[in-house]
């Protein structure tokens, strides 16, 4: 299953699909709200991250979204998010620091990521643009009921 969003940073566009987001998520979760809320985090946090570092807050520029959502033999499904922006490539592959420090102020947030998260990256893309990736194992639904 794959889902598609375009937006921008506009406020009603991020909050529009910041609603239809965590509809997926709760439903491809099984209802378990700490798995959908915490995914739902970190694909914020991400897009925030486009917007203020990759954007410099130009709220017209476009995000492009995907999730993909493919069945996982026993251990449940895979979760994959892109996030595709138009912006300047980064210089090298951004990956999240294994700890940070007690009043650290950068990075917290690709930190919290890489904790929720099974896999996440930031890499460039050709000459234009970046990635975000993403990946999540959901439990199988039964499992998920089971744990509550």
């Amino acid at each position: 299953m794959i889902f598609k969003f375009v937006i921008c940073g506009k406020q009603e566009h991020i909050v529009g699909f910041e609603k239809k987001l965590l509809d997926i998520l709760l439903r491809i979760s099984g209802n378990n709200e700490m798995i959908a809320h915490e995914i739902h985090f970190c694909v914020h946090e991400a897009v925030l991250n486009v917007i203020q570092h990759t954007y410099k807050w130009n709220l017209e520029s476009a995000v492009e979204i995907r999730l993909d959502l493919a069945d996982k033999k026993e251990n449940g499904q895979i979760l994959e998010i892109y996030i595709k922006d138009t912006g300047s490539p980064i210089d090298k592959p951004i990956i999240p620091p294994k700890q940070i420090e007690q009043f650290q102020l950068r990075k917290r947030g690709l930190y919290i990521i890489s904790k929720i998260m099974d896999d996440f990256y930031i890499k460039p893309v050709g000459k234009s643009g970046n990635i975000t990736y993403m990946k999540k194992i959901l439990p199988m639904k039964d499992k998920v009921k089971n744990k509550l």
